[in-house]
């Protein structure tokens, strides 16, 4: 078979990598190593990197792992970002990561770091410390049984990092993966976020660590209803979380949502306006109002009133007569319990 290169700028790729490890890249693997080669001379930051090959930031960072632990990459800790140079375009590249250290106590020092993306564990690393700790290696069993694969290098890493940077026990790093699984939400930024939260809360021990899975997973369950009642395609943005934070806190019953939820319809021409909702449940709140019995009854009220000061105000007006010394938007503007 002749093949024959037709024309384009063109890079050396190191024969190791044709010979040996096609069979053992996965498909983002090569795609990052080839953009890193074709790139050798330039200064680059995993997040260009994945933002070009389409790909994840932590997916890049794997896959540098990859390429270090199967010596195609070499790696320094100089730089905080990726940074490939290759003299005359040879086939050997240097490639240069940060390497930050883990501290010993977070808490005491008083920083922590926010993830485990520039945790320097290469995979001989991880397969080292699954040898050498029988409990560690447990959970990744367990985890794998979990999510139906083996966890892939940046899991791995990110557990690892949770347990000896952050202190948490393996036995939270198994219950939070649980968690996450239970909801489809096995990602390791999710994940990490959970863990510094336990981490500053002093979340430390099985008991602790299941009242707080208990209380996400109630707060998922409502989130979820409401999402759909409200017929939400995507996930609620951290304001209209927070409105749903704040209604599950004092204690909305779906049906005072529901009710809320009709009412914010039929004023805002048929349309979801989470703060004009928060409204009614607040007016709600301070006059005392719990049930539908309690609200429609103060419907009722207000409709009375309204028509009352109609009829009031016709009999006033002179008959034929348009002239009126009464706004009635004004009027209905006062008595909308609501503000609308």
């Amino acid at each position: 078979m002749e093949i024959y290169l037709k024309q384009g700028h063109t890079f050396p790729v190191p024969v190791t990598v044709a010979d040996h490890l096609l069979g053992l890249a996965n498909h983002d693997q090569l795609k990052v190593l080839l953009y890193l080669l074709c790139h050798a001379d330039e200064s680059l930051t995993a997040e260009i990197v994945a933002q070009k090959c389409k790909v994840q930031p932590e997916v890049v960072e794997e896959a540098i792992a990859f390429w270090q632990d199967a010596n195609v990459l070499s790696g320094a800790s100089e730089l905080p970002a990726v940074h490939l140079q290759s003299a005359a375009r040879q086939s050997q590249t240097s490639l240069s990561v940060q390497t930050p250290q883990p501290a010993s106590n977070p808490a005491s020092a008083g920083k922590i770091q926010n993830s485990s993306s520039q945790y320097a564990l290469m995979p001989s690393e991880i397969a080292a410390r699954i040898r050498e700790n029988e409990t560690i290696a447990a959970v990744f069993r367990s985890i794998e049984q979990l999510i139906g694969r083996m966890p892939n290098n940046t899991e791995m890493k990110s557990m690892i990092w949770m347990h000896e940077y952050l202190g948490l026990e393996p036995d939270l790093i198994l219950m939070l993966a649980a968690y996450c699984v239970q909801f489809d939400c096995f990602h390791v930024r999710y994940m990490e976020k959970i863990a510094i939260e336990w981490q500053e809360r002093g979340i430390v021990t099985h008991t602790l660590a299941e009242q707080d899975i208990r209380r996400r997973t109630e707060s998922r369950s409502y989130t979820a209803q409401i999402m759909r009642m409200f017929e939400m395609k995507r996930q609620p943005t951290e304001l209209q979380q927070s409105f749903i934070d704040g209604w599950q806190l004092k204690g909305w019953s779906m049906e005072m949502i529901q009710l809320a939820y009709e009412k914010t319809r039929n004023q805002t021409d048929d349309k979801l306006n989470f703060n004009y909702l928060n409204g009614i449940l607040k007016k709600w709140e301070s006059d005392g109002i719990r049930t539908i019995s309690e609200a429609l009854k103060q419907d009722d009220a207000y409709y009375a009133a309204r028509k009352q000061k109609r009829d009031n105000n016709n009999k006033k007006t002179p008959a034929g007569s348009t002239n009126s010394s009464i706004d009635m938007d004004i009027v209905e503007k006062l008595m909308n319990p609501f503000g609308a």
